[in-house]
This record gives structure tokens, sequence and C-alpha cells, in this order.
């Protein structure tokens, strides 16, 4: 077994075939004998026991809810945490010796480490370490800020890369997937900021430049092609989960707006043009979603879909037709889209069978 994940997909399995065996019908048309279906529910007991204790997995429907609730805990804790950390130096920091700033800037983020290294190998689920994990990348954000401001250095596009690698590294050490996402955000924004000061624009705007993030969202999306994860095989979904949402939501913002673009075109002729080109690629990820089985693409690329019709229908004809011709027409289409998808649904489960 190679990580907690495995293991909590394994327990799903056995539990679905726990449960569809445990049908009458089932059992009839496999001619299960009481003896047989006993010695299963055993096996099956004792294999999710041992999952349950080894990776701590989640071994019934009860107990997957109570998790999720858990998760959204712990969210709400390490952002809390990190917002108390950002508002206690705002509050105390001028009261304090610039050598004891210094001090507690370094030692924050050392000590959320060492809890996240020590909580890491007392618990099996990562809830407390996602939390620590945060309290840590945080409290590092924070001393870059405090050490910068104290030496009077000024603030650079490097700050970027440095948080990048403190979030890829924690990530990959305690296998983080939410850590791993943050850390891709963050080094795809040094590399947008790298070609916004290329261009000659202050770094700092590149968010206000969607554009550098059509490449490099397509370029994480494509990353796992060669980046080979074996020993954490989970990740593979966060790189294409990230670089498909980076990718439509910078095209999209474009699409919607026309500014800023690096294109020498008139707005209308760039909102156009992107329009149309993110129906088009977003056909395509539900597509390549669906025909590879990656859930997290065939939605991403469903959401902008729509997004990108309901747009451009806007933008052609909101000042053409009368107000409840338009709704009628939103209306419409939607139906048409529930139907198209149930088709396509439909012929899925043809090719399965």
């Amino acid at each position: 077994m190679g990580s907690r994940s495995d293991a909590q997909r394994e327990a799903e399995r056995l539990r679905r075939l726990r449960e569809e065996l445990g049908k009458d019908e089932i059992r009839a048309v496999l001619a299960l004998t009481a003896e047989q279906h006993a010695q299963f529910e055993r096996w099956c007991n004792e294999r999710l026991e041992a999952l349950a204790r080894e990776y701590d997995v989640d071994t019934t429907a009860s107990q997957e809810r109570v998790s999720w609730g858990m998760r959204i805990a712990a969210a709400l804790g390490a952002i809390a945490f990190c917002v108390a950390v950002v508002l206690f130096a705002r509050r105390f920091w001028g009261y304090l010796w610039p050598p004891v700033q210094l001090v507690l800037a370094m030692a924050i983020p050392l000590a959320a480490l060492a809890g996240t290294e020590i909580v890491s190998r007392r618990e099996r689920s990562p809830y407390f370490t996602n939390l620590l994990a945060a309290v840590t990348l945080a409290g590092f954000f924070m001393n870059l800020v405090i050490a910068g401001g104290t030496l009077n250095i000024a603030g650079t596009g490097h700050m970027l890369v440095a948080l990048a690698a403190l979030a890829l590294v924690l990530a990959y050490r305690y296998g983080l997937r939410l850590m791993l996402a943050a850390g891709l955000f963050l080094a795809m924004s040094y590399l947008a900021a790298v070609f916004t000061a290329r261009f000659g624009y202050n770094w700092a705007d590149f968010g206000e430049r969607p554009e550098n993030f059509l490449l490099l969202g397509g370029c994480l999306f494509v990353l796992p092609v060669w980046l080979k994860h074996r020993q954490r095989a989970e990740f593979v979904p966060v790189f294409r989960l990230v670089g498909a949402l980076t990718f439509f939501t910078a095209l999209f913002s474009v699409a919607s707006t026309g500014l800023p673009t690096y294109l020498p075109w008139t707005v209308e002729a760039v909102e156009r043009v992107y329009g149309i080109a993110g129906l088009w690629l977003s056909t395509a990820a539900i597509w390549l979603g669906v025909g590879r089985g990656w859930r997290g693409v065939a939605n991403t690329g469903t959401g902008f879909f729509v997004a990108f019709l309901f747009v451009r229908l806007f933008q052609w004809l909101w000042d053409e037709v009368p107000r409840y011709a338009f709704f009628a027409l939103i209306g419409a289409l939607s139906v048409a889209l529930v139907i198209a998808f149930q088709q396509t649904r439909a012929r899925l489960a043809g090719v399965r069978q």
C-alpha cells in the first residue's frame, strides 16, 4: 500500500463491494452460500480494520461525513491561525526592539515547522499536519516581510519563489495536496512576475496580466506526462486540476473584459477570439476528462464551457433583444445542455457495457 489515499480508495471499494454482496439479488446471481458470505464478511472486516489501524481511513459512510467536517474545521483553523499570526505582528511589532523582531520572525515559522514534523509522526491522518504546515508558510511569509522592513530591503518577486519552494517541500515531505496546490500557484505567480518584469512592467502587477498564466497553466497541466510521481501518485490530479483551473480562469478573464492584453487588437476582437477559443478548449477539456477518467478536468471544462457560452451570449445579444427573450434563450440553452449531457452520459454507459 503506497499512501493513505490509496488505502482510502481500497476501503471505499471494499465497502461498496460488501454493500452490493449484501443485496439478495446479487447473492442469488452469484449463488453464494451462507458460509461463503460469512467468510467474505470476516475477511472484509479484518481488512478494513487493518487499513483503519495503519492509515486511519474511513470505513463507513458516517466516518466519511465526519472526515469532511474535520477537513473543513482544519482548513478554518489554519486560516484563523495564519490571520492571528499576521494580526499579532501588526499589533505588537512596533513595540519590540528590532533584534527581538528578527528573532521572533525566525522563531515562529521554525516552531511551526517543528510542530508539523512532530505531529506528522504521531498522527496517521493529515488534518493537524495540514494546519501546522499552513501556519509554517504564513510564518515564513511574515518573516520575509518583517525582515525586509527591518533591514530596509525592497520587496522583489523572489519572495514568491521562496514561498513556493517551502510550500512544495512541505507538500512532498508530508504528502499534503492542499500545500502542493498552494506551492504550484506561488511558483506560477513567480514566473508570471518574471514575465511581467521582462516586458517592462512592475513585477507586482503580474496579477493584472492574465495572459501570462495561459502558458503557465497549460505547461503545468501536461507536466505530469514527464514528471512521474511513483511515490506520490495522488499528486498527479492536483497538477492537472491546478493547471486547468489556472488556464481557464486566465482565458475567461481576458475573454470577458478584453483587457489587459499583449495583443495589438481592439477590445472587441480580443473578446471574440478568446471567447471562441474558450468554448473550443473547454469542450476539448470535457472530452479529454471524460475519455481519460479525469473527473476534475471534466468538471472544470464543463463549468467553464457554460461560463464562456453565457458570456458570449451576453456580449452578442444583451443590447439586441428584449430582456425576457434573452433570459428565455438562456433557459432554453440550459435545458438543451442538460439533454446533451444526458445523451453523452448514456453513450458512455453503452461504451462501458
